[in-house]
Order: C-alpha cells, then sequence, then structure tokens
C-alpha cells in the first residue's frame, strides 16, 4: 500500500484513496526530548485533552509519535449549534490523526445563543484560533509546514478568512458547506478585494442542494478562487450520478471540490420541518454519527461514495508547504 500512496502523492491522483502514507515520527527515535508545557497548554502526555485557551474550550489528541518534534497539526472547526467534539465525531479526524502523526485540535466557540444548543463563532475569534495553533506548534514542535485547518458550515466560513489572511501559517485548507459570507453578515476570502498572500490549496465540500448556505453562494466563492489563481478546469478526478471530485490546476496551483446530491434524513432535526430547519444538503458525507441525535445531527444519508474525513486527510497529507 505505502507504494500506490506515494505513487498518488508525487502524480496528485484523486479519487476516493484511503489517505495512507508513512509520514508519522518516529517515538523511539533515540535523544528526543519531551515537549515542555507552556502557555494553556499544561499537559502535554499523550492521549486526549481538553484546554481552556483564549476563552475558549479546546479538545486535543496527541499521539504518541508527537512526544517527539516533527508532527503535522490540524485545526478542525465545528458549525452552528455544533462543538469541537461533535465537529471531530463527524470527521473521525483524531482518529485519522494519531494514525498519520497529526495533533488534531478541536476548539468550541462561544454558545450559540437564544434556545438553541451548542456553540457558533465570530470574527473576533479568528485571532484567538491563530493564537490556539501558534501555542500548539510551539508546545509540540510541530513541522511547520504541515499545519491545515479544515471547517464545516459556519466552521467553513472561519475556514476561509483563515486561508485568506493567514496563509503564511496553513499549508492547506477544506472548507465545507460555506460560501460567500454577505447573507451571514461577516466578510469571507475572496471578498471585498481580499485573497490569501500565496495560493494556498483548497479542497470544497458543497451540497447541491443545501438550503443553510445555498448552493450558488458556494459556486460563487469556488469560482472567484479559481480567478484570483488563474486556474485551468475542471478535470473530473471521480464521480457518479451523486457526486463530482473536480480538480482545477495550474502553476503549482490546486483547487479541488467535492460537489455531490446527499442529503440529511427527512424526518431528522435537520430535515423538513425538523428543529433546527430544513437543511437538505447541508451535511457531511460519510459521517456515521446517528442522523436523528439531539444536537449536531448532520450527516448524509449512507451509503456515500466518498467519506470526506477520509479525503481532507489525503488532501492535507498530500499538500504540505513547499
Amino acid at each position: 500500500m505505502r507504494w500506490l500512496v506515494i505513487t498518488c502523492l508525487i502524480s496528485a491522483c484523486g479519487g476516493n484513496i484511503d489517505g495512507g502514507g508513512d509520514d508519522t515520527p518516529d517515538p523511539d527515535a533515540p535523544n528526543v526530548d519531551p515537549p515542555v508545557p507552556a502557555g494553556c497548554i499544561d499537559n502535554v502526555a499523550t492521549g486526549d485533552h481538553t484546554f481552556t485557551c483564549s476563552t475558549l474550550t479546546v479538545d486535543a489528541r496527541i499521539p504518541a509519535a508527537c512526544q517527539g518534534p516533527g508532527c503535522g497539526l490540524i485545526l478542525v472547526l465545528h458549525g452552528d449549534t455544533g462543538n469541537g467534539l461533535l465537529m471531530d465525531d463527524h470527521l473521525e479526524m483524531r482518529d485519522l490523526g494519531q494514525q498519520h502523526g497529526y495533533v488534531v485540535v478541536a476548539p468550541t466557540g462561544p454558545p450559540f445563543g437564544g434556545n438553541l444548543p451548542g456553540s457558533t463563532w465570530e470574527t473576533f475569534n479568528d485571532a484567538q484560533l491563530v493564537e490556539i495553533v501558534e501555542q500548539f506548534r510551539d508546545v509540540f514542535r510541530i513541522d511547520p509546514k504541515r499545519i491545515h485547518v479544515t471547517g464545516f458550515s459556519r466552521g467553513g466560513f472561519v475556514t476561509w478568512r483563515l486561508l485568506c489572511d493567514h496563509a503564511d501559517l496553513f499549508a492547506s485548507a477544506a472548507p465545507a458547506g460555506a460560501g460567500f459570507g454577505t447573507s451571514f453578515g461577516e466578510p469571507t476570502c475572496f471578498d471585498q478585494g481580499r485573497a490569501p498572500s500565496r495560493e494556498i490549496p483548497i479542497l470544497f465540500l458543497m451540497g447541491r442542494t443545501d438550503t443553510s448556505v445555498g448552493y450558488q453562494q458556494m459556486v460563487s466563492i469556488r469560482d472567484a478562487a479559481i480567478a484570483e489563481y488563474g486556474a485551468a478546469g475542471p478535470v473530473m478526478v471521480t464521480g457518479d450520478a451523486d457526486y463530482r471530485h473536480d480538480r482545477w490546476t495550474g502553476n503549482g496551483v490546486v483547487i479541488e471540490t467535492f460537489d455531490h446530491a446527499y442529503e440529511t434524513v427527512e424526518d431528522g432535526p435537520f430535515g423538513s420541518g425538523g428543529q433546527f430547519g430544513d437543511a437538505n444538503g447541508h451535511c457531511i458525507a460519510g459521517s456515521t454519527t446517528d442522523p436523528y441525535a439531539p444536537q449536531y445531527a448532520i450527516p448524509c444519508v449512507l451509503p456515500n461514495a466518498f467519506t470526506w474525513g477520509e479525503q481532507v486527510m489525503a488532501f492535507f497529507q498530500a499538500h504540505p508547504l513547499p
């Protein structure tokens, strides 16, 4: 399997690859000093931890391999009514990070408010998130070429902003279920003359029947990124009647999308008449969480042809900083 994955990374092949590859640091390497607690990170032991950083609750998993320097880091951002752990349940990114040598950091934003559970994100949280990433980077001696960010819905809007404003920090980014922010009262990347300082690789999840964000909002930000990068395409990597995995490239840049027709369960909390409104295609492909859960029940109805969390990990592995 290793030779296949290495071939894929070199040739930038796509499809439903399994995110393999052996980029995990060796925890048994001689003369490796352990990480030293600092700032909000008061426990550096291997395993799952909950920290309070910049007033935010931050759940993180530290793989055993990351007791030594050289691991990557992935920032995972939830959407409205979610939290860090619920978002990770949909992506299983902590398990993937443990497998491939990444510290996974899943913070929870401020309370959503009203009569709804969970949390949200505000634009002022962006600076806090950057500070959190930098603290984890420094304490765990993260490889600066392997720091990435992904987020869904409101967390996807934050991901667009972070890739636009902090392209020097993040190697690549995977926003999902988020487009231009005009209808949400917040700025996003490629809007009002804004663009990243470098052409950061982007992987984007788009639901064709997404009524929470709106498919056209996502098409608009996708097209703005393609135009800004001067990328050519698309080339369809894989696909069927229910989804397309497309790639735009040019001059070393890459933008990829998973454009799908999957939806939430009709009689679930995010279905027609549900507690949280009719989200339709506003869902996470491949998630195996309970579609009737009382909070953040956003899996797409299975079966799906791809698993979003696995695709995100594979993309991040394939796109470190040059």
